[in-house]
């Protein structure tokens, strides 16, 4: 997916905010050896790790807009070092450890090279953009916002990840562009959805991006928060998105459906679903609220920043732009 020879433009998002990637169970080299996951279920992928003090894996208050984030444990991890001077980003394996552009200067868990970008727009249900402060701030080339482009090859082919955000205003999808995202991530691209920015009829536009996938998401809206508070999802089946999460918070999504793996499921829905999809990755999360300030900064008990470490390091085609994630990622 990277285009050999010296980077010179900075490059952007799937995934702005969502610096979220992750450490998968999935067979191929993007996992984390000796991940594990405490008490969220996620006990098939390597030794359990320690959480943060106040033993839910989150510390300390989080300003999206500062880019700030919360800190996370995942003590017992190993990995190949991150930050070798020797190695760049430029498409080519410098250091010889089996990774190609593997760099991450701050040790923040964000591959400084990684070239992600979003499709549509951020939602307003709250404050808060991940994509332009958390992210930003911990890679390079933060996230490129491709609003309402046509998708094509040569587009798409310039990118890593790709996280769709709110489309439904966007132009109507063509089969042309459903091919070539299809295309895209059979290459090894990492490709998200994100949901419930809107009322019934959100998923027509997302749903045509993800069709030849068979996947979707339907018109029912579920798990309205109840107060200010948004609904926590406690139920996690073992996979590297959700190494070390416990509790993530939800309002007025829509539920996943069809092919690929359920990780995630509340109130009886599924809210995700992951497949692997030739070389690349298809996470269909359903809902928008881990995008918002709030999600950060107000509940201690949800694990947001580690959720999407977790998520863009999965996201990344095996081989390429893969670093540690940090026990405790700087704020």
């Amino acid at each position: 997916m990277r285009i050999t020879g010296p980077l010179t433009a900075g490059i952007v998002v799937v995934a702005c905010l969502f610096a979220f990637e992750a450490c998968s169970g999935s067979s191929d080299g993007s996992k984390v050896d000796g991940a594990g996951a405490d008490g969220s279920g996620a006990n098939g992928s390597g030794a359990a790790s320690g959480s943060g003090t106040d033993g839910s894996g989150a510390t300390g208050n989080v300003n999206l807009n500062i880019g700030g984030g919360a800190s996370e444990s995942m003590a017992g991890e190993t990995g190949l070092p991150t930050g070798d001077s020797s190695e760049i980003c430029d498409g080519i394996d410098n250091d010889h450890d089996g990774i190609i552009d593997n760099v991450d200067k701050n040790g923040d868990g964000v591959c400084d090279c990684l070239l992600i970008a979003t499709l549509g727009v951020k939602g307003t249900s709250g404050q808060g953009d991940v994509f332009a402060a958390w992210l930003t701030a911990r890679s390079d080339t933060g996230a490129t916002d491709l609003a309402d482009q046509t998708l094509t090859p040569e587009l798409l082919d310039k990118y890593e990840v790709i996280v769709a955000q709110d489309v439904h205003k966007n132009h109507a999808y063509s089969d042309a562009e459903a091919s070539a995202l299809s295309d895209w991530v059979n290459k090894g691209g990492g490709f998200m959805t994100l949901i419930g920015y809107s009322s019934s009829g959100e998923a027509h536009n997302v749903n045509k991006l993800l069709a030849s996938f068979g996947m979707s998401y339907t018109d029912q809206q579920i798990l309205q928060k109840k107060g200010s508070s948004t609904i926590p999802i406690t139920m996690w089946s073992p996979h590297p998105i959700d190494v070390g999460v416990t509790q993530v918070g939800v309002d007025n999504g829509y539920p996943v459906q069809g092919l690929g793996t359920t990780i995630a499921t509340g109130g009886g829905f599924d809210v995700a679903k992951v497949q692997e999809v030739g070389k690349g990755h298809v996470f269909l999360w359903g809902d928008e609220w881990i995008t918002y300030n709030s999600e950060w900064n107000d509940h201690p008990d949800y694990q947001v920043q580690l959720m999407w470490l977790n998520t863009i390091k999965w996201l990344t085609v095996a081989g390429q732009c893969q670093v540690t994630i940090p026990s405790n990622p700087p704020k």
